[in-house]
Protein backbone atom coordinates (compact mmCIF):
# COMPACT_ATOMS: atom_id res chain seq x y z
CA UNK A 1 0.00 0.00 0.00
CA UNK A 2 1.09 3.17 -0.74
CA UNK A 3 0.97 5.79 2.01
CA UNK A 4 1.52 9.51 1.48
CA UNK A 5 2.11 11.54 4.24
CA UNK A 6 2.64 15.49 4.36
CA UNK A 7 4.33 17.57 6.28
CA UNK A 8 3.51 21.35 6.12
CA UNK A 9 6.71 22.95 8.29
CA UNK A 10 6.08 26.82 9.04
CA UNK A 11 8.90 28.52 10.67
CA UNK A 12 7.72 31.81 11.87
CA UNK A 13 10.84 34.88 12.81
CA UNK A 14 9.43 36.61 15.20
CA UNK A 15 11.29 39.58 17.26
CA UNK A 16 10.62 42.44 19.80
CA UNK A 17 7.49 40.84 20.97
CA UNK A 18 6.79 42.71 23.99
CA UNK A 19 4.88 46.60 23.60
CA UNK A 20 7.11 48.02 25.74
CA UNK A 21 10.74 50.17 24.65
CA UNK A 22 13.76 48.34 25.05
CA UNK A 23 15.13 49.22 28.03
CA UNK A 24 19.08 48.55 28.37
CA UNK A 25 19.20 48.13 24.73
CA UNK A 26 18.64 49.83 20.83
CA UNK A 27 17.85 48.27 18.04
CA UNK A 28 17.00 44.47 18.84
CA UNK A 29 15.95 42.86 15.13
CA UNK A 30 16.02 39.20 13.40
CA UNK A 31 16.70 39.35 9.88
CA UNK A 32 14.63 37.93 7.78
CA UNK A 33 11.60 38.90 10.11
CA UNK A 34 9.55 36.68 7.93
CA UNK A 35 7.91 33.07 7.35
CA UNK A 36 9.24 30.35 5.53
CA UNK A 37 7.08 27.27 4.48
CA UNK A 38 8.48 24.08 3.99
CA UNK A 39 6.75 21.27 2.82
CA UNK A 40 7.93 17.39 3.36
CA UNK A 41 6.43 14.49 1.37
CA UNK A 42 6.90 10.84 2.78
CA UNK A 43 6.21 8.78 -0.09
CA UNK A 44 8.47 5.85 -0.29
CA UNK A 45 10.18 3.19 2.56
CA UNK A 46 13.51 5.03 2.60
CA UNK A 47 11.98 8.59 3.68
CA UNK A 48 10.11 6.81 6.35
CA UNK A 49 12.58 4.65 7.66
CA UNK A 50 15.47 6.84 7.83
CA UNK A 51 13.39 10.37 7.88
CA UNK A 52 14.11 13.11 5.87
CA UNK A 53 16.87 15.86 7.23
CA UNK A 54 17.19 19.50 5.38
CA UNK A 55 19.94 21.40 6.11
CA UNK A 56 19.79 25.49 6.54
CA UNK A 57 15.73 25.54 6.09
CA UNK A 58 16.21 29.20 7.83
CA UNK A 59 18.95 31.19 9.03
CA UNK A 60 18.47 33.76 11.85
CA UNK A 61 20.39 36.92 12.03
CA UNK A 62 20.86 38.72 14.92
CA UNK A 63 21.23 42.49 15.59
CA UNK A 64 21.56 44.09 18.83
CA UNK A 65 22.80 47.65 19.14
CA UNK A 66 23.54 49.63 21.91
CA UNK A 67 21.46 52.77 23.40
CA UNK A 68 23.34 56.47 22.44
CA UNK A 69 24.60 56.05 25.68
CA UNK A 70 26.08 52.65 26.41
CA UNK A 71 24.18 50.28 29.41
CA UNK A 72 26.45 47.64 29.96
CA UNK A 73 23.61 45.60 30.94
CA UNK A 74 22.53 45.22 26.91
CA UNK A 75 22.17 41.57 26.86
CA UNK A 76 19.66 39.13 24.91
CA UNK A 77 18.20 35.54 24.71
CA UNK A 78 16.57 33.76 21.52
CA UNK A 79 14.18 30.69 21.79
CA UNK A 80 11.93 28.38 19.48
CA UNK A 81 8.49 27.81 20.42
CA UNK A 82 6.17 25.29 18.77
CA UNK A 83 2.21 25.54 17.73
CA UNK A 84 -0.16 23.01 16.56
CA UNK A 85 -3.10 25.02 16.57
CA UNK A 86 -3.89 23.41 20.28
CA UNK A 87 -7.00 25.92 20.98
CA UNK A 88 -8.98 24.63 17.86
CA UNK A 89 -8.54 21.23 19.63
CA UNK A 90 -5.14 19.74 18.83
CA UNK A 91 -4.09 17.47 21.44
CA UNK A 92 -0.98 19.30 22.97
CA UNK A 93 1.57 16.29 21.86
CA UNK A 94 0.20 15.86 18.35
CA UNK A 95 0.47 17.94 14.99
CA UNK A 96 -2.16 19.54 13.58
CA UNK A 97 -4.46 17.35 11.21
CA UNK A 98 -5.22 19.47 7.80
CA UNK A 99 -6.54 15.83 5.95
CA UNK A 100 -6.08 12.11 6.64
CA UNK A 101 -6.01 9.51 4.04
CA UNK A 102 -8.58 6.20 4.30
CA UNK A 103 -9.81 5.80 7.70
CA UNK A 104 -8.13 7.81 9.70
CA UNK A 105 -8.20 5.11 12.30
CA UNK A 106 -4.59 5.07 13.86
CA UNK A 107 -2.34 7.99 15.50
CA UNK A 108 -1.55 11.67 14.51
CA UNK A 109 1.83 11.84 14.50
CA UNK A 110 3.62 13.11 17.26
CA UNK A 111 5.30 16.77 17.56
CA UNK A 112 8.75 14.98 18.72
CA UNK A 113 8.82 13.26 15.70
CA UNK A 114 10.38 16.91 14.48
CA UNK A 115 13.90 17.64 15.64
CA UNK A 116 15.44 20.92 15.04
CA UNK A 117 19.19 21.73 15.23
CA UNK A 118 20.84 25.60 15.65
CA UNK A 119 24.42 25.63 14.48
CA UNK A 120 26.71 28.31 13.70
CA UNK A 121 30.75 28.76 13.30
CA UNK A 122 31.44 29.59 16.71
CA UNK A 123 29.33 27.14 18.77
CA UNK A 124 27.56 30.20 19.88
CA UNK A 125 24.65 28.47 21.21
CA UNK A 126 25.47 25.01 23.94
CA UNK A 127 23.34 23.17 22.30
CA UNK A 128 25.15 24.02 18.68
CA UNK A 129 25.01 21.10 16.16
CA UNK A 130 22.67 18.71 18.30
CA UNK A 131 18.92 17.05 17.14
CA UNK A 132 16.40 18.36 19.88
CA UNK A 133 12.69 18.00 19.63
CA UNK A 134 9.91 19.70 21.64
CA UNK A 135 7.48 16.87 23.62
CA UNK A 136 4.33 19.41 23.13
CA UNK A 137 3.53 22.82 22.94
CA UNK A 138 4.49 23.65 26.47
CA UNK A 139 8.00 22.86 25.91
CA UNK A 140 10.82 25.98 25.23
CA UNK A 141 13.91 25.35 23.09
CA UNK A 142 16.21 27.72 24.62
CA UNK A 143 19.22 28.49 21.26
CA UNK A 144 20.28 31.50 23.87
CA UNK A 145 18.80 31.16 27.18
CA UNK A 146 17.79 34.33 29.09
CA UNK A 147 18.99 36.46 31.80
CA UNK A 148 22.99 35.07 31.33
CA UNK A 149 25.72 37.21 32.43
CA UNK A 150 26.77 38.94 29.20
CA UNK A 151 29.14 37.79 27.07
CA UNK A 152 30.55 40.11 24.97
CA UNK A 153 30.69 39.86 21.31
CA UNK A 154 34.12 38.99 19.37
CA UNK A 155 34.95 36.33 21.51
CA UNK A 156 33.40 33.43 19.13
CA UNK A 157 32.24 31.46 22.03
CA UNK A 158 29.31 29.99 23.60
CA UNK A 159 26.08 32.16 24.82
CA UNK A 160 27.59 35.44 23.47
CA UNK A 161 24.66 37.60 24.46
CA UNK A 162 25.91 41.35 24.26
CA UNK A 163 25.22 44.19 21.55
CA UNK A 164 26.35 42.76 17.80
CA UNK A 165 25.63 42.15 14.34
CA UNK A 166 25.67 39.41 11.56
CA UNK A 167 26.63 42.07 9.47
CA UNK A 168 29.93 42.54 12.12
CA UNK A 169 30.53 39.34 14.05
CA UNK A 170 28.52 36.47 11.24
CA UNK A 171 30.10 33.88 12.44
CA UNK A 172 27.78 34.61 16.39
CA UNK A 173 24.85 36.44 15.23
CA UNK A 174 23.78 33.78 12.14
CA UNK A 175 22.37 30.75 13.42
CA UNK A 176 22.08 27.97 10.74
CA UNK A 177 18.45 25.86 11.32
CA UNK A 178 18.26 22.58 10.05
CA UNK A 179 15.42 20.30 10.74
CA UNK A 180 14.63 16.57 10.75
CA UNK A 181 11.38 14.69 10.57
CA UNK A 182 11.51 10.76 10.95
CA UNK A 183 7.77 9.89 11.39
CA UNK A 184 7.94 6.46 11.07
CA UNK A 185 5.45 3.96 9.81
CA UNK A 186 2.75 3.96 13.01
CA UNK A 187 0.41 7.51 12.22
CA UNK A 188 -2.01 7.97 10.14
CA UNK A 189 -1.55 8.88 6.25
CA UNK A 190 -2.31 12.83 5.72
CA UNK A 191 -1.24 16.19 5.75
CA UNK A 192 -0.31 17.53 8.61
CA UNK A 193 0.82 21.10 10.01
CA UNK A 194 3.43 22.90 13.10
CA UNK A 195 4.75 25.85 13.45
CA UNK A 196 7.90 26.76 14.53
CA UNK A 197 8.42 30.13 16.37
CA UNK A 198 11.79 32.08 16.75
CA UNK A 199 11.77 34.88 19.69
CA UNK A 200 14.74 37.38 20.06
CA UNK A 201 13.98 39.40 23.28
CA UNK A 202 16.48 42.27 25.36
CA UNK A 203 16.80 40.61 28.51
CA UNK A 204 15.31 42.82 31.25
Amino acid sequence: MNRVFKISLIVFVLCCTKVTAQIHCGLVSIVPNSSVNQIVIFDDFTKYNGGVTINSVTRIRVTVEDKTVIDPLCSWNLRMFIENNSGAGTPVDEWEELATYGNGNGENPKIDALQIRVRNSCSTSPSDNTFRSFNDTSDILDIIEQMLPVTTAGSCTQNVNGPGSYNINFDEFNFDIDIRINPGFQYNPGIFNLNIRFRLEENM
